[in-house]
């Protein structure tokens, strides 16, 4: 079994408690998604069945198991160190495996993952290197294409600021950075800011957070980020080319003053490279969020994730982090299941369920373009889908 199925199985369970923790408003919040009709009915206010269960899954790892490592979660969901292993991706069946098992237990595979690179080469643990090193709480939430990856990540900063107001005392996120996918950084701004909160929301809490929330998307150009140092309730869309500006890529247009007042040329580039970076690390209770992580998570392990991890890294280390949470429809890299999937709804899954739409008996040709006929037909196939 992958760690996702075993947390599925927790999950339900913790539903048929009423979402019972320490924090009640959670309960009220995820209650308020259903909407109950006459005679025992029931239907989803807004949230498809995937987002909701997505988000009920992140509440039951953030308040239920206390936002663990993943590895961590690893070691208290599968006590069983075979299947333990098994879960991770080890070929266990290994004639080599069998003898380091034989040797110092499960304890000497892991650490060969860690240290050794011809290894983790050999019987392709790239994935599960990845998962065992990670320092911070980091989750991939995986949703199929079309299955609303945006609208789960809106949903979840408004729960987690709605609980913020609640409990001002509490463990809960009060900032949040959004990593949007390539340069689509004002498209993704504008789908997260659009989101119905307050079909997410019950009105009392709606009320307090929608009076707060403050959405902020960088700019080329800008030295900095126009957000105050220290504030709360602060969404940041950016990519990581906006977050740390390369020093080769500084003028001393950009330098401006900066550049006058007798400090090293080098330094001062160094100085504004970072200062993104520094307005994000000063923000407390911060959350961090990739949309579509295939895009720098599975896809370019090799490169583009470690500019992305690096910055995760710095913020973890300079910042109170709570929670990485990662995006995507494909969770892969290099065949390999990443090892962070706590949620998969599957295309297969969506098809089924009726959200997404099979693409067998689906594709249409036209003999020639027309614009008007192309339109009538896409309308016709609307509302017969109705």
């Amino acid at each position: 079994m992958n760690i996702y199925e075993y947390i599925k199985t927790e999950v339900s369970q913790w539903k048929s408690t009423n979402y019972a923790s320490d924090y009640v408003a959670i309960a009220e919040i995820l209650e308020w998604q259903v909407l109950n009709g006459k005679n025992g009915s029931s239907a989803l206010r807004y949230l498809r069945k995937p987002q909701l269960e997505a988000l009920e899954t992140y509440w039951y790892l953030r308040l239920v198991k206390g936002t663990p490592h993943i590895f961590d979660l690893y070691n208290t969901l599968i006590s069983d160190s075979y299947n333990r292993l098994l879960a991770l991706g080890v070929p266990v069946g290994h004639e080599k495996i069998q003898r380091l098992l034989a040797q110092g237990g499960a304890e000497l595979v892991i650490e060969k993952i860690k240290t050794d690179d011809e290894f983790v080469r050999q019987y392709r643990l790239y994935a599960a290197r990845e998962t065992i090193a990670l320092r911070y709480p980091s989750y991939i939430l995986a949703l199929a294409m079309g299955a609303g990856k945006t609208v789960l990540i809106g949903s979840i900063i408004a729960t987690e600021f709605a609980m913020a107001h609640e409990y001002p005392d509490g463990p809960f996120v009060k900032n949040a950075l959004v990593f949007a996918p390539g340069k689509t950084i004002l498209g993704a701004l504008k789908e997260l800011s659009s989101v119905p909160f307050d079909k997410i929301l019950p009105q009392r809490l709606y009320k307090q957070f929608i009076s707060t929330i403050k959405f902020t998307y960088t700019r080329d150009g800008q030295k900095n980020i126009p957000v105050i140092p220290g504030s709360p309730f602060n969404v940041i869309v950016t990519n990581t080319e906006k977050i740390r500006i390369t020093k080769q890529s500084i003028t001393k247009g950009l330098l401006g003053e900066m550049f006058f007042t007798g400090r090293d040329e080098e330094e001062v580039k160094e100085d504004v490279a970072n200062q993104r970076l520094k307005t994000i690390a000063s923000l407390p209770n911060l959350a961090i969020f990739s949309d579509e992580a295939h895009h720098t998570y599975g896809q370019a392990l090799d490169s583009e994730l470690k500019q992305v991890r690096k910055t995760v890294d710095y913020l973890a280390q300079n910042t109170d982090v709570k929670v990485v949470v990662n995006t995507t429809g494909t969770p892969y890299y290099r065949r390999q299941t990443l090892k962070d999937v706590v949620y998969w709804y599957g295309l297969s899954q969506g098809i089924k369920d009726g959200i997404l739409k099979e693409v067998r008996g689906n594709i249409m040709a036209f003999p020639k373009l027309d614009f008007k006929q192309i339109v009538r037909q896409v309308f016709k196939d609307f509302f017969a889908a109705m």
